[in-house]
Order: structure tokens, then C-alpha cells, then sequence
């Protein structure tokens, strides 16, 4: 008798505390998503600090030529440099000349793959909700493979910017992967899930730069007769990284797009019309329109998310030219202190962000504003950096040129940013809306409006950093991103899932 009245008591605690079939699903997905965007990650770093050389070798080769484009542009760069040195006679950036050039036009190609991404960010989240996440995911691989091809064999500035323009229009990977893990993640561990978005990407940054500078050694100009890329032994190696994802995608990933739809099983072949005319019904469909609440909710999500990045990737893009301005930082200097923000983006991540208790949505708010205040106050810090140097600059001593810790309290500011803001508004903006159906498209139009302040935010920043100065341009940051981050706690609920709850109960 005793044992019998403990065996249903064990048997029910096993039940609760034993996953679902659905969450270890979940899991694997989101570990092979994980490793894929790594992979991907990988590849897309590995050209940025080869990206300046690059021009500078298709300059050299096109030398002897007054009509190249590449010629035109950097004239054109050149006049607008002189324009803008007249009035900041002081910045030691733009007085290289030539070379600030070429760091000026790796700029603007960066900003025209931002403005390619937010027109077609949108695009292919509703492609990704109509015709499955693994289809499009693997579409955009190809895109991706096929830009990367073109980079290995082009040998002039024209073939490297028609790479770069199907490389903006075809790189949906990060998009996709944050909504298959929308589709496979509980709304209790959705940030959890997102987290893992922020760890590829802060590892992918810190790993790839490194491993480009690497393979750049290696010349195969004179191995071959065929025309290669300046740095095409690095542009094969993340054609590899590229190929390794696709066939692993192929093989591991599946569709998510009905993950939490329960399938029926099949019947024989007479109620197969009257099964699938049951499955139209009872499958959640694509929204024709939303609650004017759940509307307003998203459009004030996807305007921080512009507003925020709009300031902080400008100010993230002037680091380098302060650290060269103030403090002649060379290259291994610089990479250090990227090195610096990735490493600890990658342990507040993995250390802090995954394991903060409570409510998914709170936790997400919450850490939305912890990022934004760490931003604001890694600004304020860099921004008392260039006041500590301005002052101790006529001194004699050799501390004058160097920085004092408030850079590096800024860049661990900037690596708090990292860790938490965009991933917890992407968890925010999957959990609003109607149905799981249209994660997609609601994941696509608020990558599209980052997108915007990406591509604006640096040449802002940058204007305003040489025409006003290091210090005005950091207090305006950080100014700017204290105000977003009240305006956000203010007008943004922090359980955004009770919109879609509201809704289907009207």
C-alpha cells in the first residue's frame, strides 16, 4: 500500500520536470541556428579590415586610368574632405589626405549595404512567413554564396561593388535566424533564445577581423592568369565558411513556419478534401490588418530601434577616428579595443543576459533600459576622455597622448549596449502581433528601420564629430540615447504578448 500511494506522486513530479518533446525540439533548432549563424558571421567579418586595403589596391591597379569609377568617387570624396577640413582644421583624420579618403568610401559602401538591407529587410520577412523560414534561409544563402564568388574573381572596383550590392540585397540570415528562433523558443525564454543571436555576433566580431587580417598575407596575383580580388584567399575562406553553412542548413535545419501547429494525421483518401479544407480553417492565418493598440505599439518599437541605432552606430563609427585623433592609436591598438568590447559583449551575454530571472517581457524591458543607460553612460565617460586630454594636451608629459581609463569604461559601456538592446527588442516585437504566422513580417520591418539608422547614423555622427568636435559629438550621444531610452520606458508596455492576447479575444 505505501508503495503504491507513492508511485502516482513520483510519476507526476517526473512529469513536471521532464521538457516537452516541443522545447527539446525548440533547443536543437536553436543550437543549429546558432552554430549556422556563427559560420555566417564569420564570413561577413572577415572582410571588414581588409575593406580599406582593398580600395586601395583597386586604386593603385587603376592608376594609369582618369575615367574608372573608383576615380570619380574618390575626387568627388576628396573635394567634400577639403570642404569639411576648412572648417576642422584640427583633425588630424582628415588631414592624411588620401587615406581618409578611401576610410570615407569604405564608409559610404557601408552605408549603402545598410540602405539595401532596410529595403529588403521587409521583402523577405513575408517571404519567410509565406513560403517557410528554411526556404528563404536557404534562397539567401545562395545570394550569399553567389556575392561571395563574384568578390574572389573581381579584379576591378566595379566587379567589387556589384558584389557588395548583391551581398546588401541578399543577406537575410540574421533576420531569418532570430525568427526561427521567435518560432521554436516559449515566450518565457524567448530573450534567452535571442541571446544566442547576440553571442554569434560578438564572437563572429571578434574571431572574423582577425582571421581576414590572416589570410591577407597570402597573394595569388601572380599564382594565376585568371583575375583575382586584391585579398582573394580571404574572400575563398569565407567562401568556404559559406558553402560549410549551406550544406549544413541543408541537412539539419527544419522548417519552423508551423512549428507549434499540431499536425493531424492523415486520413485515407476520401476526407483528404474535407482534412485539408479543416486545416485551412483552423491554421492561423496572415493578418489583414492589426488593433490600431498593437499597431501603435510596434510602429513606437521599430522608431526606438531606429533612433537608437541611428546614434549609436555613428557614435560606434567615430570610436576609431578618436582614438587615432587623440590618442594615435595603431592598427593592433584598435583592434584591442574592438577586442575589448567583443569579449566582454560576449560574457555579459552568455553570463548575465541568459540568466536574469523574472517575466520574459519585464526582463526584456528591463534590460532593454540597462543596455540604453550603459550606452549613455559609456558616451559620457568617452566624452570626459576627450576633456581629460584637451586639458593635460599642452603638458609636457607623455601622458598627454594617452587615454585614460574613461575609454575604456566607455567601450564597456558600449559593450553592455550590445549584449542587451537589440536582442531584446527583437524578443519584444516577436511576442506583439496576431499570430505566429507573422513573426516575419514584424521582424522584417524592424530590421528595415535599424537598418535606417544605420546607414544615416555614421555620416551624422561624422559630421558632427569633425565640425563640432570629439566632446560636443559624444555629450550629443549621449543626450540623444538617454532621452530614447525615457521616451522608451514611458511609451512602451513591457508585456508586449498581452497584445496578442487582447486581440484574439476581440
Amino acid at each position: 500500500m505505501v508503495i503504491s500511494r507513492k508511485q502516482p506522486f513520483a510519476s507526476s513530479s517526473a512529469a513536471t520536470t521532464t521538457p516537452s518533446p516541443l522545447v527539446v525540439q525548440g533547443k536543437r533548432i536553436s543550437r543549429i541556428v546558432f552554430i549556422a549563424l556563427l559560420l555566417d558571421i564569420l564570413s561577413f567579418t572577415i572582410i571588414l579590415p581588409l575593406l580599406p586595403r582593398s580600395l586601395e589596391a583597386y586604386k593603385t591597379r587603376e592608376s594609369n586610368e582618369n575615367t574608372t569609377l573608383l576615380r570619380w568617387i574618390l575626387d568627388n570624396i576628396s573635394l567634400l574632405r577639403q570642404l569639411i577640413l576648412a572648417n576642422a582644421p584640427k583633425s588630424r583624420f582628415l588631414q592624411q589626405g588620401t587615406r581618409a579618403d578611401l576610410v570615407l568610401l569604405g564608409g559610404l559602401l557601408g552605408s549603402v549595404y545598410s540602405l539595401l538591407q532596410c529595403l529588403v529587410a521587409p521583402v523577405i520577412g513575408r517571404a519567410a512567413d509565406r513560403y517557410g523560414r528554411r526556404s528563404t534561409l536557404m534562397f539567401c544563402m545562395a545570394g550569399n554564396i553567389i556575392w561571395t564568388v563574384i568578390w574572389v574573381f573581381s579584379s576591378s572596383f566595379e566587379g567589387f561593388l556589384v558584389a557588395r550590392i548583391i551581398a546588401g540585397l541578399s543577406e537575410g540570415n540574421v533576420q531569418i535566424s532570430t525568427t526561427i528562433i521567435a518560432d521554436v523558443t516559449e515566450p518565457g525564454s524567448r530573450s534567452h533564445g535571442m541571446a544566442l543571436v547576440g553571442i554569434a555576433f560578438a564572437v563572429g566580431f571578434t574571431l572574423g577581423p582577425s582571421i581576414g587580417a590572416y589570410f591577407s598575407r597570402m597573394n595569388l596575383d601572380t599564382l594565376s592568369p585568371v583575375g583575382f580580388a586584391p585579398f582573394a584567399t580571404a574572400a575563398m575562406f569565407s567562401l568556404a565558411l559559406l558553402l560549410t553553412e549551406s550544406l549544413y542548413l541543408y541537412f539539419k535545419l527544419p522548417e519552423t513556419l508551423d512549428f507549434r501547429t499540431p499536425k493531424k494525421p492523415l486520413a485515407d483518401s476520401s476526407d483528404t478534401l474535407v482534412d485539408s479544407q479543416s486545416d485551412e480553417e483552423t491554421r492561423p492565418k496572415q493578418p489583414c490588418g492589426i488593433s490600431t493598440r498593437t499597431a501603435r505599439v510596434l510602429r513606437r518599437l521599430n522608431l526606438v530601434h531606429f533612433a537608437y541605432l541611428f546614434f549609436f552606430s555613428g557614435m560606434e563609427y567615430t570610436l576609431t577616428f578618436l582614438t587615432h585623433d587623440k590618442f594615435d592609436f595603431t592598427n593592433l591598438q584598435q583592434g584591442r579595443l574592438l577586442g575589448f568590447i567583443g569579449i566582454a559583449s560576449t560574457l555579459l551575454q552568455g553570463g548575465y543576459v541568459r540568466r536574469v530571472k523574472g517575466k520574459s517581457a519585464h526582463r526584456d524591458k528591463s534590460l532593454v533600459a540597462q543596455g540604453m543607460l550603459g550606452c549613455t553612460i559609456g558616451l559620457l565617460s568617452i566624452a570626459f576622455c576627450c576633456i581629460a586630454h584637451d586639458k593635460s594636451v599642452d603638458k609636457p608629459d607623455a601622458r598627454a597622448t594617452k587615454p585614460s581609463m574613461w575609454l575604456w569604461i566607455g567601450a564597456l559601456g558600449f559593450a553592455m549596449a550590445s549584449a542587451t538592446v537589440v536582442n531584446c527588442l527583437n524578443s519584444m516585437v516577436s511576442l506583439a502581433g496576431i499570430a505566429d504566422r507573422d513573426t516575419g513580417r514584424r521582424l522584417g520591418d524592424f530590421r528595415s528601420a535599424g537598418q535606417i539608422g544605420r546607414a544615416l547614423g555614421p555620416m551624422f555622427a561624422c559630421s558632427l564629430y569633425w565640425l563640432s568636435g570629439a566632446t560636443t559629438c559624444y555629450l550629443v550621444g549621449a543626450g540623444a540615447v538617454c532621452a530614447i531610452t525615457l521616451i522608451f520606458v514611458a511609451l512602451v508596455p513591457a508585456d508586449t504578448s498581452l497584445l496578442k492576447r487582447q486581440q484574439k479575444q476581440e
